[in-house]
């Protein structure tokens, strides 16, 4: 379905490239084809006509070539503003916030960067929902905000890289016990460091909730999966089961593993944000800068 809708558009420079092209492609056969037809021909028009163009052809070139790298600069000073805009403020927490929740439920046809996978539709989303912050990202392509989400992507990455050379004791995730008790204690530590007031609820009569927490008038269920298998969607089902009975706003499912296609199907159409080892061991070195295996 989006194949033809997101199809790359051919640019300015695509399009006088390939004139340029056609245009010398052709000049030149006809050039060859008088040259081997009458010679004399030639060297006429070559010193009546094909050098005064050349030279007018080579002077247009290097404005051209000059528009281009100006237009260049332009569009990374504009960059450099929008980045600025952005840094340092909820919406860049916003942009990370987003990388994280949806970053990995994109599929064949998705915009992908980094073993990061957007669907296209959740791009429109969140395009409009920057802009409504006052960053006026364009509308006509993909082209700037593919650029931002880039760039918060790979610092996003460059840090967890130098967090992860830095931090030195490295923690086992075999450690914690069976009974998941210490596995929901770390979730606490992880989301109260995240700025939330956090409780562990886990045990008999949890009703789906291992962990609650809030900030801001959110308020979020947890489930916390300390597996080895890959996660169902029966604990999805916990999430969206506990969501209603506790009253939360959000349900989060956090596994040192990984989750089910089936899980993450009902994880989508239910809007419950799924955490799998990979992204907790980033989040424990981004906000606890401890380091997990």
């Amino acid at each position: 379905m989006y194949k033809k809708r997101y199809k790359r558009k051919e640019s300015k420079e695509d399009i006088i490239f390939e004139l340029i092209s056609t245009l010398s492609f052709v000049g030149i056969a006809y050039l060859g084809f008088t040259y081997y037809l009458n010679r004399q021909q030639f060297w006429f028009e070559m010193n009546h006509y094909v050098f005064p163009v050349l030279g007018i052809t080579i002077l247009l070139i290097c404005a051209y070539v000059f528009y281009v790298l100006q237009n260049k600069k332009r569009k990374e000073r504009y960059f450099e503003r929008l980045i600025q805009q952005i840094e340092g403020t909820d919406l860049e927490r916003m942009i990370v916030s987003f990388i994280d929740q949806f970053g990995k439920e994109g599929e064949l046809k998705s915009w992908e960067y980094r073993g990061y996978k957007f669907e296209w539709k959740r791009l429109d989303d969140f395009r409009e929902s920057v802009n409504q912050k006052n960053i006026n990202i364009s509308t006509k392509d993909y082209g700037e905000l593919s650029e931002i989400l880039k760039y918060f992507i790979d610092k996003k990455e460059n840090r967890y890289l130098s967090e992860s050379i830095e931090t030195k004791a490295v923690h086992s995730m075999v450690e914690l016990s069976r009974s998941g008790v210490e596995f929901e204690n770390l979730i606490v530590r992880l989301y109260n460091s995240m700025g939330y007031a956090s409780k562990r609820v886990g045990g008999s009569g949890d009703q789906g909730a291992d962990v609650i927490a809030n900030k801001n008038g959110e308020s979020l269920l947890i489930q916390a999966k300390c597996y080895r298998e890959p996660v169902s969607n029966k604990a999805v089902q916990e999430a969206v089961a506990g969501r209603m009975h506790h009253g939360c706003t959000r349900a989060v499912v956090v596994t040192t593993s990984y989750f089910t296609s089936g899980a993450i199907a009902l994880a989508k159409s239910n809007s419950v944000e799924l955490i799998d080892g990979e992204l907790l061991k980033r989040m424990l070195i981004e906000h606890l800068q401890e380091a997990w295996q």
